[in-house]
């Protein structure tokens, strides 16, 4: 595997006008990832249907973890990223 294929890059990402911490904007990253799950399995579409609603279903599971990092206070996750990369490392997850 090349070098570059093990980075995903995102770049920014718009977040919503009007964000809040509340229960609704959690819930809404579980509702945008059980679509991507959901997309799985529709199996009687072609693959490359099946692919694009996987992606689709990914960048709308982002776009709502973002609306509610926002809410947070968060705009830059640069540094919690790096923790997240090194707990997958630590647990052997990500080995270079």
């Amino acid at each position: 595997m090349r070098p570059e294929s093990k980075w995903l890059r995102i770049g920014s990402v718009r977040v919503f006008d009007e964000v809040e911490p509340s229960k609704a904007q959690v819930v809404k990253v579980v509702e945008e990832a059980s679509e991507v799950s959901g997309a799985w399995h529709l199996t009687h579409l072609p693959e490359d249907k099946r692919r694009l609603r996987m992606i689709d279903g990914c960048c709308d599971t982002i776009m709502a973890a973002c609306n509610l990092l926002a809410a947070l206070g968060v705009h830059d996750l640069r540094e919690a990223m790096g923790r997240c990369v090194q707990r997958n490392r630590d647990r052997g997850r990500i080995t270079k």
